[in-house]
């Protein structure tokens, strides 16, 4: 029995450059060239498998020489088609170039097409060079590829490139539509979408699957449920279920859905997949812009738009997080089943953790209502009143400025004032890491609404220390503001250098120059392990110093106090390099953990002479002597330094 079946593929492969599907950019350019003769020597076809690279290199080749030559006759002795897997060698190539030479014996053209020509060898690539440059006028060459970037740079320059693209799930489903009717066989849209979504862009793929799934149907309906099932598809309306159970934290009825999964043969990755897939399309259906995004049947696309109303945008961009993050990590879980477990419970806990965040924040929008703002106190007034307490102390004398700020109200549990009152990002606030103070914006409208006009007497028990600090040519004044009742905050004055004063102005006490800047003083407790992490990320950067870097990274630091750091070093000479990059480590370490008052104490272990880190380069010479005695011959011979 004669078979004569061609595959759907073959049986309804483009003749013309209208009937191709989805590349228009490359067709309509190569339409105009041909009929305005402005076509290139070489041409480079590159994109997906099944887009129609090979398609479009026949109609173009028996094109070229139907506009210049005439209709109706058979081109097929001027086309050469190579592969270039099996045809990649030099000697290949050097029988391709004698060919070229001779003329055509029909049409004005011979077209070569070269498929998979990355497969060349560089050898073969290289030979091909000068005829692909100049070729005969009457040789035009085709080259097609998956792989354009295993091609040589030298071939890419010489050829006018075409970037074919990935077909659109539409436009696959339909072409399969007109394909189906080609066949007398009706299919619904909802198979024709989930064949074109499995084809994965290649419209070749599509019709061979098209043909596995008409086969199956033995030639009735191709209905979804069909395709569903012989291409081993999980079903849309299981994902659908699943958000809505976990949008109830019914933890049950997720994990029986795992369990059906797990029944039907499924692979949990390409379910977790899925179900982020579905999620994604949650997100897009909250805006318009993205709804066109969307490529999806009718009936589902209307259903996807409903339950986006009861879900936020939010809400589905930080589950999908979730998703993507689970999916990054699945190969490395132990247990695959427990992993997409523990993914889908962490969305359950997730949403009841957004539910118990609304209630606060309808009260601390209530009390932001109610919450008195504090008045802000001129400069000239803060001014006067730090002069007037300067004239009465002694010069020897500690001076004193405080600020009272006015009661907080009562008993909303969070406040506007609060909020305000948060410290800015370190980043922000801090102009020199090795500083203890950090200069305060004086834009900051938060900070400037908490102070009040100073008062020109003070009790002594309200106010905080103002250190006076002397240098040889500048006088340099910190004065601290304490503000009470918010949560025991320290802000402090910047400090204020200015030129030394002369003898006339020095013993005038009322020409003390008082700052004015306001900064807020970081005193944030932290734990061990923060401090080792700190600890461990300062070393990074040592970078330029590696035997420092080495040192920082082997050491265990203790916190002893509240802001006391202790490590313990094995010699001297890991204490002196550690001392070296002292003022490099502690201002890092004051940014990462929020405290300026964080101190690093060394101290030399004894006894641990023998378990040394680090070695002099001395040393290291003579331990190595010791092993090849002939290393003393070598440095002397090159005249080599011990560095």
């Amino acid at each position: 029995m004669e078979n004569n079946y061609l595959v759907s593929a073959r049986k309804y492969r483009p003749a013309a450059f209208e009937s191709v599907v989805g590349q228009a950019h490359v067709t309509e350019t190569l339409e105009h060239e041909v009929l305005t003769g402005r076509l290139a020597q070489a041409l480079l076809f590159t994109g997906p498998r099944g887009v129609g690279k090979t398609t479009c290199a026949r109609i173009l080749a028996r094109r070229i020489n139907e506009v210049h030559t005439g209709e109706g006759l058979d081109y097929s002795l001027n086309i050469f088609e190579l592969d270039g897997a099996s045809n990649n060698t030099v000697d290949d190539i050097r029988q391709l170039i004698d060919q070229v030479r001779f003329a055509p014996q029909m049409g004005k053209y011979k077209v070569y097409i070269i498929d998979e020509v990355h497969m060349l060898s560089q050898a073969a690539f290289n030979a091909f060079l000068k005829t692909l440059e100049e070729p005969p006028a009457h040789a035009i060459f085709i080259l097609a590829t998956t792989e354009k970037h295993k091609v040589l740079p030298t071939i890419l320059s010489r050829c006018q490139i075409f970037d074919f693209k990935r077909i659109g799930i539409t436009d696959i489903a339909d072409h399969l539509h007109w394909v189906a009717g080609k066949e007398g066989l009706v299919a619904e849209q909802e198979a024709l979408h989930a064949i074109a979504e499995k084809a994965d862009g290649s419209l070749r793929d599509s019709l061979s699957i098209f043909d596995r799934i008409a086969a199956f149907a033995q030639g009735g309906p191709l209905t979804y449920d069909l395709v569903r099932r012989n291409l081993q598809l999980v079903d849309r309306g299981l994902y659908v279920g699943l958000w809505n159970q976990i949008m109830a934290a019914d933890r049950a009825s997720v994990l029986t859905v795992i369990q059906d999964v797990l029944d039907e043969g499924f692979d949990l990755q390409r379910f977790l997949m899925g179900f982020a897939g579905y999620v994604r399309e949650l997100l897009l259906a909250q805006h318009p812009a993205t709804v066109a995004l969307l490529d999806l049947p009718d009936s589902a696309k209307n259903a996807l738009l409903d339950a986006s109303h009861e879900v936020s945008a939010a809400r589905a961009a930080s589950a999908l997080k979730r998703l993507v993050a689970a999916d990054a990590s699945y190969r490395s879980a132990s247990n695959a089943r427990w992993h997409v477990e523990v993914a889908l419970l962490d969305l359950i806990l997730d949403e009841q953790a957004d539910e118990k965040k609304k209630p606060s924040s309808s009260v601390a929008q209530s009390a932001s209502a109610k919450e008195p703002e504090p008045k802000l106190a001129s400069i000239a007034e803060q001014d006067a009143s730090r002069s007037s307490i300067e004239q009465e102390a002694s010069p020897a004398a500690v001076i004193e400025v405080a600020v009272e700020s006015e009661p907080i109200t009562e008993p909303e549990p969070e406040s506007a004032l609060e909020s305000m009152t948060e410290p800015e990002p370190e980043s922000e606030l801090r102009s020199e890491p090795e500083s203890d103070l950090m200069p305060f914006a004086a834009e900051s409208a938060a900070l400037s609404s908490l102070l009040e006009p100073i008062p020109s007497s003070l009790p002594a028990a309200a106010v905080a220390p103002v250190a006076v600090v002397n240098t040889p040519n500048a006088r340099v004044h910190r004065t601290a503001f304490s503000l009470k009742g918010l949560g025991g905050t320290d802000y402090l004055v910047a400090d204020t250098t200015e030129p030394e004063s002369t003898p006339e102005q020095a013993g005038d006490p009322t020409e003390a120059s008082i700052p004015a800047a306001v900064v807020e003083r970081q005193l944030r407790p932290f734990s061990q392990t923060a401090l080792e992490t700190a600890w461990l990320e300062s070393a990074g950067a040592l970078d330029d110093l590696p035997v420092v870097k080495a040192i920082v990274q082997q050491v265990q630091p203790v916190l002893e106090d509240e802001s006391v750091v202790r490590v313990s070093l094995e010699n001297e000479l890991q204490e002196d390099y550690l001392n070296s990059v002292r003022d490099r480590i502690l201002p890092f370490l004051r940014q990462a953990l929020n405290n300026d008052s964080i101190t690093v104490r060394t101290q030399v272990e004894a006894g641990s002479v023998n378990a040394r880190l680090v070695y002099t380069p001395d040393e290291r010479f003579a331990f190595l002597l010791e092993k090849n005695p002939h290393l003393d011959d070598f440095r002397e011979q090159f005249q080599l330094d011990i560095e």
